[in-house]
C-alpha cells in the first residue's frame, strides 16, 4: 500500500529538511529521494489544486495513508478544516466526524482499517497565516539580527515603502532575515539544512509528532 503527502507548494522541502534534522526515518517505501519527490509528495501549486489532489487521493484505493498540509491564510484554520471535513463527509458519509476538532496537534483520522488521513493547517492549526509564520518560530527569537529585521520591516510597512500586501508581511520578514545570513538568499529548506533555522525548536514539535502519527516510517 502507498502513502502520499499533499502540500500547496514548496512546503515539502521544508518538511523533508525538518525530518532529516530530527533524524526521522523516511516514509516506508520512499527511502530513495527520487521516489520521495515524485511519488510520496504532491506539490499541488496552490490551495485550490491541493484540494483537488486531496479528492483524488481519497479516491485512490492504493493509498492507505494520506496527509495534507495547507495554509490557513486569511480565511483561517477553522475554515480550512471545515472545507476538508466536508470533503471527507462526501467521500465517507457513514463515518462520524463530529468528534474530530482541529487542535495544535493537527488531526489524524483512521477512517477505515486501511486508510488513515492526516490534516495540518499552517502555521499551527489555529492562527491565520501560512508557512512563513511557522518558519519564523524556528528562527532564534533573541537574535539581535532577527529583532532588527522585524523592526525594520515593521517601520518600512508603516512608512508606505512596501509594495507587498499586509498579508505577505511575514514572507518579507523571513526572507529579509535570511538575506542577511552568512550565505544570503538561501531558500527556507536549505536554511534549515544550514542551521539558520532550528528544526529542533519546540515550535516544530507538534508538527513532527503529526508526521509520525500520519505516516508509516522506515524501521
Amino acid at each position: 500500500m502507498a502513502q502520499q503527502l499533499i502540500v500547496e507548494g514548496s512546503d515539502a522541502i521544508v518538511i523533508a529538511n525538518i525530518c532529516i534534522k530530527r533524524q526521522l526515518p523516511p516514509p516506508n517505501g520512499y527511502a530513495d529521494p527520487r521516489q520521495f519527490e515524485e511519488e510520496f509528495v504532491v506539490a499541488a501549486g496552490g490551495y485550490d489544486k491541493a484540494i483537488i489532489a486531496f479528492r483524488e487521493a481519497l479516491n485512490n484505493t492504493d493509498l492507505n495513508r494520506i496527509g495534507i498540509v495547507v495554509d490557513a491564510d486569511e480565511p483561517g484554520a477553522a475554515h480550512r478544516w471545515e472545507t476538508l471535513k466536508n470533503i471527507l463527509h462526501e467521500q465517507f458519509p457513514d463515518f462520524d466526524l463530529s468528534a474530530y476538532i482541529l487542535s495544535a496537534n493537527g488531526i489524524v483520522i483512521e477512517i477505515l482499517p486501511t486508510l488513515t488521513v492526516g490534516i495540518w493547517v499552517m502555521p499551527d492549526n489555529n492562527s491565520t497565516g501560512y508557512l512563513e509564520h511557522f518558519v519564523a518560530k524556528l528562527a532564534p527569537q533573541e537574535d539581535e539580527l532577527w529583532r532588527h529585521t522585524d523592526a525594520t520591516v515593521e517601520q518600512l510597512s508603516r512608512e508606505g515603502f512596501c509594495k507587498f500586501s499586509a498579508i505577505r508581511k511575514q514572507k518579507a520578514l523571513v526572507h529579509t532575515w535570511l538575506a542577511w545570513q552568512k550565505e544570503p538568499g538561501k531558500r527556507i529548506g536549505a536554511s534549515i539544512q544550514a542551521g539558520y533555522l532550528d528544526a529542533n525548536a519546540p515550535a516544530a514539535d507538534n508538527f513532527v509528532n503529526w508526521i509520525q502519527r500520519v505516516f508509516e516510517l522506515e524501521g
